[in-house]
């Protein structure tokens, strides 16, 4: 599909400030006891409508803020796949997760143009907090991850400056640009809402394929 030049403008930008984590980095910013009071992962869980078998992706998942919230909600029957690019933050998100139960969390190396999930594995992919410095390779993998009827849920800050921290209001993306940036991977808007505080959260579905049903003449 051809992206428009906003689209491709906004993802050059996007690749020059992505962020990798250390190990220490993250758990200081993203662990933060504080972060609770702006971003409810049990809330976005309810957006997302979550619910048992089902197979959730986390494509960015830092510490499993959100990621092992989600293990419950799935239960024995479901999956949450934490995805990173740091070594050491996949590292941690193994570590935590052979400590949880259920015992539905795994955690995954990608890189930057591949997440080794199989396609369409997800009923919900989430990107949060990271859309802004995804790189394009980044964010058509996390589409490719989801089944027809899937939905993917972007959370990000507001484009203005808060006092919970974030990126520069420079990095950040409005939600019309954000929406752009995702519709042009063939995804639709379910809806656009407030998240927190300092955040929105958007809610896109990924269609299902009509089939192409020609006509055939009548006969006589």
């Amino acid at each position: 599909m051809a992206r428009s030049p906003l689209h491709s403008a906004a993802h050059r930008l996007q690749s020059r400030h992505e962020v990798i984590w250390s190990r220490a980095a993250a758990i200081a910013t993203l662990d933060d006891p504080d972060r609770r009071a702006s971003e409810d992962p049990e809330a976005l869980w309810d957006l997302a409508e979550l619910a048992p078998g089902m197979t959730v992706v986390e494509v960015g998942a830092g510490t499993g803020f959100y990621a092992f919230p989600a293990g419950p909600r799935v239960g024995a029957s479901g999956r949450v796949y934490a995805v990173d690019r740091s070594p050491e933050l996949v590292a941690l998100l193994s570590e935590r997760a052979a400590t949880r139960r259920p015992a539905n969390v795994r955690a995954v190396r990608s890189s930057v143009a591949r997440v080794p999930l199989r396609s369409g594995v997800a009923d919900r992919v989430l990107l949060a907090n990271v859309l802004h410095g995804f790189p394009p390779g980044t964010v058509r993998e996390a589409v490719r991850l989801l089944r027809p009827g899937a939905r993917l849920l972007d959370v990000d800050w507001v484009k203005r400056p808060t006092a919970g921290g974030g990126p520069p209001v420079r990095h950040r993306l409005s939600p019309a640009a954000a929406r752009r940036a995702l519709e042009a991977y063939g995804l639709r808007l379910l809806s656009h809402r407030p998240f927190g505080p300092f955040h929105y959260a958007l809610v896109f579905e990924k269609p299902v394929a009509r089939p192409n049903i020609r006509s055939r003449p009548r006969r006589g």
